[in-house]
């Protein structure tokens, strides 16, 4: 009796419409950016390349600040997901993370090469849009249960990740063609040299790129 009453009561349980599966979609083509060009291809390079003292000192630095922000993650996301598990409110708290994620990445813009006094705010930024990335990921996902039953849970997220891979792709190739630059070449994007010299000023507009395509 309590089995076919718990499987009436999945069965009769309603779900939100398509846009509000899109919107959640849409979250991870919004957040990709950040991942694809501050965490791993272009910023972080240019830290340790152009904004450090020098690339291993850089690289140290950038571990550092990634190390403490993972450690806040790690430490706080079980709680903060039994939060978003148990409240039922979740797009508040996406919102106020997503908020430290826009600050965060926009406060970058202000990494100037060969400026050492700019690396503690450097640091701080990306520490910050890193958790709240990381916390909005959080409710996002906690969002999934919601939305579509649960057959189609693992289709919703395989399609939400493949969108947000899609995402990623867009916002640097306005980064190639401002120039931006990456370790091993002078002047930024090697097949740029020729064109846009002396352009290393020219990568912290991806920070910007970042915080507004989130936004």
């Amino acid at each position: 009796m309590t089995a076919t009453t718990q499987s009436g009561v999945d069965d009769a349980k309603t779900y939100p419409g398509r846009a509000a599966v899109i919107g959640w979609i849409l979250f991870d083509w919004a957040a990709q950016p950040y991942f694809t060009l501050i965490t791993t291809f272009v910023f972080a390079p240019y830290f340790a390349s152009f904004v450090a003292p020098d690339p291993a000192s850089g690289q140290a630095l950038w571990g550092f600040a990634t190390a403490a922000a993972g450690l806040a993650i790690a430490l706080l996301a079980p709680v903060l997901g039994a939060i978003a598990d148990a409240s039922g409110r979740r797009k508040p708290w996406i919102a106020g993370f997503g908020c430290l994620l826009v600050i965060g990445s926009g406060l970058m813009w202000f990494g100037k090469p060969g400026d050492p006094s700019v690396i503690p705010t450097l640091l701080l930024s990306y520490a910050i849009a890193s958790v709240g990335v990381e916390f909005a990921t959080v409710f996002n996902n906690a969002m999934m249960p919601t939305l579509v039953p649960p057959e189609k849970i693992g289709r919703l997220s395989g399609t939400g990740w493949a969108t947000g891979s899609g995402g990623s792709a867009r916002p640097p190739a306005g980064i190639v063609s401002c120039g931006a630059p990456v370790p091993g070449s002078p002047t930024g994007w090697p097949a740029r040299e020729r064109v846009q010299p002396k352009n290393e000023l020219n990568a912290p507009v991806l920070c910007a790129v970042t915080s507004t395509y989130v936004k």
